[in-house]
Formats: structure tokens, C-alpha cells, sequence
């Protein structure tokens, strides 16, 4: 009994010096797996980060060229299988005091001033520049696929219901959907508060499909089929009505000269159809050229020049100042339509005092060659002038105020003029 004690008390004594010996062995086995597992963690954590972050914005993102254009950045919401989702937008809330009666008290529309118009002021507040942007980019056999969906408070009928703006997608060389139309050039848009831009600008969008073809580094063509239509006035009596029968055709070479200087030249065919009551069809064609660029004045401050030259006949819906208001043409008999000529011109110079102050000075002109059969009473020439100066006081934040002018002449050379005061406040996100 005494040996088999001595036995077992050895063999206890020898598991206690293994386990002692042992105990550093497996401390070290159990940390090397707790150091493993959080690095995994890190490394899970980190992927998650880098879905969810918010590019910071560069530099002069705030311009109304870079926001109409989308190149203002967003929140990075998801980046799995080559495909990065986006989702970008702003607040704007605009305090607006015309000193004479407006025509349109949200946007400043030159062609809306009443003829004669009172000396009677008009305040208005509206939140409904305010904007929400999706967009995606992914890799494919195809070429970069690149959506945008975006929407803002801009109803035509006054209320503030989120409205389409551009719904567009684009793989390698094709795009199809409603963006700007191939004969505007969003760069040109000047650095104004003011919603509706200049009088004078090629400004619309288009359903479409477009074909960009490449013809060398700094320059490319494009050819673009777009929204069938027409905007024309038919008197009741005329035993006119519309007809869309083909789309128009745009061609735009552009050629960036560098990153802040370029030159575009585009090209439009515009049908305009028309059927008499006794169901005979007829086509008109209208056309035009329009010539757009910017200058880089100063690289070290960014200061540039940004024009406009357009010339055509019946084109008026493409402008800001004419869309819907019937101008593409005038019905001259009960069986035929002449299209309307137009000009328009426009410049503004934008002037960066510093990083966080800039000014916009500007003005645009248009002018319609009218016809004999359109009444007196109808629209002939509108002018736009504008001044601001806005801060920016971080690059998701910026305020200004900003001084417009315009006036609307009719046929019979009778007109109505307005200044504005508006003052905006935009944060984006």
C-alpha cells in the first residue's frame, strides 16, 4: 500500500512539473490566436470604413458648373464586385426680394417680366434647388459602366415634389436615358445662385442615345439622337396641330485644351411636324450651330472667362428663356409652318479674391427674328445681367448673395424690366 502511494504521489508530481512546464507553451499558442483573430477583425473593419466614407471634395466643387455637371462628390454607401455606389446632393434655401413685378418669382426668367410691369415688391422663400444624386461605377468586358439618377424640388406646377432631372447610363462609348442635350455644354454654366441661369443659354435636357467617339487624348466626337418634338403655338382656328415624327440629330466635337480651358462646337437638326385636319403631314427642318468654350484667365487663381455664340431658326425650345413658349415657329397659313430665327450671346467671368471667395460677372442677350405673322404682343428680345459674391466657408458649405437684372421687349417694342435680390445658402452632403 505504501509503494502504490509512493507511485501515485510521483506521477502526480510529475503531471504538476509537465503542466508547469507546458503552461508558457500553451499561453503562447492562445495569444498567437487571440493576435490573429483581431487583425481579422481590423482587416473586416477597415473594409466596412472604406464602403462608407465621404470623398472630400475638391477644390471649388461648390461652382454651379461642377454641381449641374455632378462633379461635387458624394458618400460612398457601397464598393463590392468592381461596382461603387454613390449617393450625393445638397440643401439650398434661396430668399429671393424682386423690386418689381417678377413674372416667375422662384427663377429668373427674363421672358416672364409683364410688359409695363408695377414698381410693386415680391419676397419669396423656396427650398426647392435642393438636389439628391445616385450614381454608380463598374468595371465590365464593355468598358466603364457608369449610371446617375438624380432628382430636385423644381416642379414646373410650383409644388415641391421631387422631379427627374437626369436618369442616364452610359457603357464605353454609348449612353442612352434623359441627360443634357449633346448641343448644350454644362461647363458654361456661369457661377450664379440663381436657379435658371443665363437668358441667353443653351439649357435642356433630353431623353436620348449617344455615341462618343474618341479622336485623341485632349478631343472627341459625339452624334446624339434625341427627344422628338416640337414648341409651337397653334391658334384654334388654324386647323394646324403638332407632330413628332422624327428625332432630332446633334453632332458636338469638343477639345480641352487643359484642365480648365476648352472649346465645343455642336451641330442640331430639329424636325418639326405638323398635320393639317384634313391629316396631311408636313415637316419643317430647323437647325443650328452653337460655339461654347472656357478660358482658364489665371492658374494660380483659377479666374475663368466662359462664353457662348448661338445661331439658328427653329430652336427656341432649347433655350432658357424661350422653352415653352411656342418660338420654334408661327403657323403663316392653314397648311404650312416657318420657322423662327434666333440668336443668342452671352459671357461672365468668374474671379476667385481667394480660396474661399469668389465673384460672378456676367451678362447674356437673345434675340428673335420674328416673323409677320406672329402677333406684336409676342416676345423679340430679353437681356440678363448678373453680379454676385459668395463664401465658402468649408468646401461643404456656401453662401452668397447675388444682384440680377432683366428685361423682356415684345415685337412692338414695349417692355418690362426687374432687379433681384437673392440670397442663398447651400450645404452638401
Amino acid at each position: 500500500m505504501g509503494k502504490y502511494l509512493r507511485l501515485t504521489g510521483s506521477i502526480f508530481f510529475l503531471s504538476i512539473i509537465g503542466l508547469l512546464a507546458a503552461g508558457p507553451l500553451w499561453a503562447q499558442v492562445d495569444t498567437d490566436s487571440l493576435l490573429r483573430r483581431i487583425d481579422s477583425l481590423e482587416a473586416k473593419v477597415d473594409r466596412i470604413q472604406n464602403r462608407n466614407i465621404r470623398l472630400l471634395p475638391q477644390n471649388r466643387s461648390q461652382t454651379r458648373s461642377a454641381l449641374e455637371s455632378g462633379r461635387y462628390g458624394g458618400f460612398v454607401v457601397a464598393d463590392l464586385n468592381n461596382t461603387k455606389l454613390t449617393i450625393g446632393g445638397f440643401i439650398q434655401a434661396d430668399f429671393i426680394y424682386d423690386f418689381k413685378q417678377p413674372g416667375n418669382t422662384q427663377a429668373f426668367v427674363p421672358a416672364s417680366i409683364p410688359v409695363n410691369n408695377a414698381a410693386r415688391g415680391n419676397t419669396a422663400f423656396s427650398p426647392r434647388q435642393t438636389r439628391l444624386t445616385i450614381g454608380s461605377e463598374s468595371d465590365t468586358k464593355l468598358g466603364k459602366l457608369k449610371t446617375i439618377l438624380e432628382f430636385d424640388l423644381f416642379n414646373p406646377d410650383g409644388t415641391s415634389v421631387p422631379r427627374l432631372r437626369h436618369a442616364w447610363g452610359e457603357v464605353g462609348r454609348w449612353g442612352a436615358g434623359q441627360y443634357w442635350s449633346g448641343f448644350m455644354d454644362i461647363d458654361v454654366f456661369p457661377n450664379t445662385l440663381d436657379y435658371e441661369g443665363p437668358n441667353a443659354m443653351v439649357f435642356v435636357r433630353q431623353i436620348q442615345v449617344r455615341y462618343t467617339q474618341p479622336l485623341s487624348r485632349k478631343s472627341s466626337l459625339a452624334f446624339s439622337l434625341e427627344n422628338p418634338g416640337s414648341d409651337v403655338k397653334y391658334p384654334v382656328d388654324s386647323g394646324l396641330s403638332s407632330r413628332t415624327l422624327y428625332p432630332d440629330f446633334v453632332t458636338q466635337f469638343r477639345c480641352n485644351f487643359t484642365e480648365g480651358s476648352h472649346i465645343q462646337l455642336a451641330g442640331l437638326l430639329h424636325p418639326i411636324s405638323s398635320q393639317t385636319a384634313a391629316d396631311v403631314t408636313s415637316t419643317e427642318i430647323g437647325w443650328g450651330v452653337n460655339l461654347t468654350g472656357t478660358v482658364e484667365v489665371s492658374k494660380r487663381s483659377k479666374d475663368n472667362f466662359v462664353y457662348q455664340a448661338t445661331y439658328g431658326e427653329g430652336i427656341a425650345r432649347y433655350f432658357n428663356d424661350l422653352g415653352g413658349g411656342g418660338y420654334d415657329a408661327v403657323v403663316k397659313s392653314k397648311t404650312a409652318l416657318q420657322t423662327i430665327p434666333v440668336m443668342a450671346v452671352m459671357g461672365f467671368y468668374d474671379h476667385w479674391w481667394s480660396d474661399k471667395l469668389s465673384t460672378s460677372l456676367g451678362y447674356g442677350y437673345l434675340k428673335l427674328d420674328n416673323r409677320p405673322w406672329q402677333p406684336v404682343t409676342d416676345f423679340k428680345s430679353s437681356q440678363y445681367g448678373v453680379v454676385n459674391l459668395l463664401y465658402y466657408p468649408s468646401s461643404f458649405v456656401k453662401f452668397g448673395l447675388e444682384y440680377l437684372y432683366g428685361k423682356h421687349i415684345t415685337i412692338d417694342n414695349q417692355s418690362g424690366d426687374n432687379s433681384r435680390l437673392q440670397l442663398s445658402m447651400m450645404y452638401k452632403f
